[in-house]
């Protein structure tokens, strides 16, 4: 805008100030404390290198992997006030209920049948609709129904079938080991387990059943290790999958009081070129790097105590095992499986959830299993801070002397998670304290020692290695731990997230373990619950390379939750997939456009909203904290690639406070930007007074970048009396 070249004593000079890009946003500091590029709010925003700031791509449906299995009836829910059934009788499919008293039963709703006894392959029992015939009198209709039941008929409110409902309870990439390239989203629902695969853009899948009677409770978790995948679920035996796509069907873990091993009879023992091939009965009980204590020499040359490994397993009767004896066959020979002392070896304990570690699976330690398999009684220790180690490459056996850690015993703490770390560590977090298990490999000479006492982990499921940092949400906000020298821990003073203090004081503490993170594209996204929300409804994202906060994501709709997010796929199909527990698995930042496509509801249909993103700056002063005469600005914008844009612009004042609305780019434009057209727009605040004065803009149309931003104004207040 036009200035005078010169200046009288009288005149107001113009002062002007400038953000030539935007690295992040604040709102821990007031907005006039803030420095060039720093945003005091971002939504649904990035900000790469080039200092532009952006909406955000839009987020696609990816798959559907559920089909709805409810269904709505108009019934009554009746209690338990139904009287006694006084009598029952059956004609063909139709049979007829008597009470001694008025039942109040209203005709065409629900109830259940119960105590029933079939005469035939037809179940009266179950939820059926009926025909009320009188006041203490009414049929029901059993299609195909022969036979005369028996026993006695109870007659209750109609009962919601909990395995009707699908819905997806956990998460996890699972990539096929025989095959890199094929990645799927393992999405655990309540009734069956669907892989979704996403080569084929989410249009293959593939249902994986649970055992007869078994389904997955919310607050479940599932994991990949031993090329398996694993569905923990807390207080229940965990199921598990053995990666065969031909075969694909959970079964329940090992469990039940643990046996321990029996002495294995070698046949047939052949030395040749340095291995040795045994034959036995059964190799069913045997693993590769299962060790091998020799009880019977026979006549293979080896001493009684020797020790071999499992190297590999050939057959169903054979497997090898290296060895220094000279080439030679028909040898035999007794050896059994190392065993443990003193309580023995456990099964599985039920855990809530475990960490794949040294190959080694790590769970919480809360569950005693007894009992035979298939009809195990499991037993709450009431110890929450116990950790158990695996066998290597054997998930179903379980050291509970050198295997077992205790972290904080006698405090009221509690372990959230675990994450395996380089150098043979594992980071055990609890929830008021932060520990690490070293030397796993040998868990006889295993130590562990406490990083801090001062912080905790918030959520397990927040916690992520980037680089030399591991992050976290605390009850402080996200902090981190630092790798120093030779990789030693060491706890950070202040948090990451200091800087969006305001954001993270938002976050409902209450519902606050279920945040959900990953890490992708040199951002840390954090799923967490803001304000009264229970339900993870908004998507903080640190930006590593600017280092600095970068964006509060939402999605315009109360019934949408960040339920999972998972990294998974290969080559441009590789990205964040966020699931949400009531609809399906979508694609994040896929579209080019501004446009949200989401699931809410299990087998529901597509909603499409548009983004709501906006950025809001610093606020501007001129390095003065005298009153200013808003006089003119200039803002650099270009629309995107692909779309043509738009957006409202404001002035937000303080002192004098108010809102001043600056128009559209279209109206400052003469029209929408074009596709990737860039454009300097120039307007006045028409003079307004105030201490200072920050921009806002809301984007309406397209996905425009603001690129610059420079703002002018006078000193102009010099009384003595105050602004407001």
């Amino acid at each position: 805008m036009a200035r005078y070249d010169s200046y009288g004593n009288l005149d107001d000079r113009i002062g002007e100030d400038l953000d030539q890009g935007f690295v992040g946003f604040n709102n821990r500091l007031r907005p006039d404390q803030l420095r060039p590029g720093n945003l005091a709010e971002s939504n649904n925003g990035r900000m790469d290198l080039n200092g532009e700031w952006q909406p955000r791509k839009g987020i696609e449906v990816f798959s559907s992997p559920f089909s709805p299995g409810v269904f709505t009836l108009p019934f009554n829910l009746y209690d338990t006030s139904i009287p006694a059934v006084s009598s029952y009788t059956r004609a063909g499919e139709i049979i007829t209920v008597n009470f001694g008293s008025a039942h109040g039963i209203t005709n065409s709703t629900g109830v259940n049948i119960s105590g029933l006894t079939p005469g035939g392959t037809e179940d009266p029992n179950g939820n059926f609709i009926v025909t009320v015939i009188d006041s203490d009198t009414f049929t029901y209709t059993v299609t195909s129904l022969s036979d005369d039941p028996t026993g006695t008929m109870v007659v209750s409110g109609m009962k919601l079938d909990a395995t009707a409902g699908n819905f997806i309870e956990a998460s996890c990439e699972f990539s096929d080991p025989n095959n890199s390239s094929e990645s799927y989203v393992a999405c655990v629902g309540t009734n069956s387990t669907v892989l979704v695969k996403i080569a084929d853009s989410g249009n293959t899948t593939v249902t994986l059943t649970y055992p007869t009677g078994e389904t997955v409770p919310e607050g479940s978790t599932i994991t990949q290790a031993f090329n398996k995948l694993y569905i923990f679920r807390k207080g229940q035996i965990a199921m598990e999958w053995a990666g065969d796509i031909t075969s694909p069907a959970f079964s329940l873990v090992a469990n039940g009081t643990y046996v321990q091993p029996t002495p294995i009879p070698i046949t047939d023992l052949d030395f040749s070129g340095g291995i040795a091939t045994a034959t036995s009965a059964s190799t069913s009980s045997l693993l590769v790097g299962d060790i091998l204590t020799v009880t019977d020499a026979g006549s293979s040359g080896y001493s009684v105590g020797e020790v071999v490994r499992v190297n590999a397993i050939t057959s169903f009767t054979t497997f090898t095992f290296v060895t220094n004896k000279a080439d030679a066959t028909n040898k035999n020979a007794t050896v059994e499986k190392v065993g443990s002392l003193g309580l023995g070896f456990s099964h599985m304990p039920a855990p809530e959830f475990g960490t794949y570690h040294q190959r080694r699976l790590v769970v919480p330690y809360q569950y005693d299993i007894t009992g035979s398999s298939g009809s195990a009684t499991i037993t709450d220790r009431n110890i929450v801070d116990e950790a158990l180690f695996s066998d290597i490459l054997d998930s179903n056996t379980y050291d509970r002397i050198y295997g077992q850690f205790r972290f904080n015993a006698g405090t009221a703490d509690h372990i959230v998670g675990f994450h395996s770390f380089s150098d043979d560590k594992l980071v055990v977090f609890n929830r008021n304290s932060i520990h690490i298990v070293a030397n796993s490999l040998d868990l006889g000479s295993s130590i562990s020692q406490v990083i801090t006492n001062e912080v905790g982990c918030l959520a397990r499921d927040s916690i992520q290695q980037i680089g030399n940092n591991m992050i976290f949400l605390s009850d402080n906000g996200v902090y981190g731990l630092d790798f120093m020298d030779l990789y030693n821990l060491r706890g950070q003073d202040v948090p990451l997230s200091s800087s969006i203090e305001g954001t993270i004081k938002r976050i409902n503490k209450a519902y606050a373990h279920n945040a959900k993170s990953v890490y992708f594209d040199n951002r840390y996204y954090l799923a967490v619950p803001l304000d009264s929300s229970t339900t993870n409804n908004a998507l903080i994202i640190y930006n590593f390379i600017n280092k600095q906060w970068e964006s509060i994501d939402s999605i315009d709709s109360s019934d949408w939750e960040y339920s999972e997010l998972t990294v998974a796929g290969e080559g441009d199909k590789r990205g964040v997939y966020v699931i949400n527990r009531n609809g399906g698995v979508h694609e994040y930042e896929s579209r080019v456009d501004d446009q949200d496509r989401y699931i809410v509801q299990v087998g529901g249909t597509i909603t499409a909203n548009q983004i709501k993103s906006s950025a809001l700056t610093r606020m501007f002063n001129l390095n003065s904290i005298d009153r200013k005469k808003w006089n003119n600005f200039d803002v650099h914008l270009q629309s995107s690639e692909n779309n043509v844009s738009n957006a409202d612009l404001q002035a937000i004042t303080e002192n004098i406070d108010g809102i001043i609305d600056l128009g559209s780019v279209s109206d400052l434009n003469g029209s929408d930007l074009a596709i990737d057209e860039d454009v300097s727009l120039r307007g006045r605040f028409g003079n307004k007074r105030a201490y200072g004065l920050q921009f806002k803009l809301t984007t309406t149309k397209g996905r425009p970048r603001l690129r610059a931003l420079k703002v002018a104004g006078a000193m102009t207040f010099k009384s003595l009396n105050k602004a407001e």
